[in-house]
């Protein structure tokens, strides 16, 4: 774990209040222990990094993305100790990057809902989905994407490729679009999203 963790870069922590997520800087792991600073993280989002409580941790290295729980140890403002645990997962960059929206929803402020006919898959970076309408290429489109009831994300969607298609026998258009003013806290949300999604089917397919 030690090796793995030196290997890894753009930590994201995650406690039991997603809108408290930021940047870990890990400065030193020991043989039961990870030093750490948290980044970017104001003294009300501090509150919710106490000891004794869970957190989540993300970080991408050359294999993927590597994904642990562990514990807040001590505390001293942005100045953490986590347990270090041999216990994580590693997911390759290809099979978490998109993943189906599920029982999800993404909604065009300026856009009636009956245009969009289906989601295809999401990723941290974007969406791909099939619309009666052709969306106009670099154009900023304001949405909300709701991950389920008590979770929604507002951004923007930037379409970079359009193309003709068809959706249960009518004219219909592919649309790919990335997140444009995409909240960092957001972003590792759909990261988060991603790789328990994916995790679930991996479950799913071993029974």
């Amino acid at each position: 774990m030690n090796e793995l963790l030196k290997n890894t870069q753009e930590f994201k922590i995650i406690p039991s209040n997603f809108k408290s997520s930021g940047i870990l800087n890990i400065t030193d792991v020991t043989d039961d222990k990870i030093i750490a600073k948290l980044i970017l993280i104001d003294e009300k989002e501090l509150e919710d990094y106490s000891i004794n409580s869970n957190v989540e941790i993300f970080g991408v290295n050359p294999l993927g993305l590597i994904y642990f729980e562990t514990k807040i140890l001590s505390k001293d403002k942005d100045n953490i100790t986590l347990a270090l645990t041999q216990d994580y997962s590693i997911i390759q960059r290809r099979e978490y990057s998109r993943v189906g929206l599920n029982q999800g929803q993404v909604i065009f402020k300026d856009i009636p809902d009956e245009n969009i006919l289906h989601v295809e898959d999401i990723s941290a970076g974007g969406i791909k989905l099939i619309s009666k309408i052709p969306l106009e290429i670099d154009k900023y489109y304001d949405i909300e994407i709701k991950l389920s009831t008590n979770m929604t994300i507002e951004c923007a969607l930037s379409p970079i490729r359009v193309t003709q298609t068809s959706y249960k026998e009518q004219n219909a258009y592919s649309i790919s679009g990335k997140f444009v003013d995409l909240e960092n806290a957001d972003r590792i949300v759909l990261v988060q999203y991603a790789f328990k999604t994916k995790m679930e089917e991996q479950n799913k397919e071993n029974e």
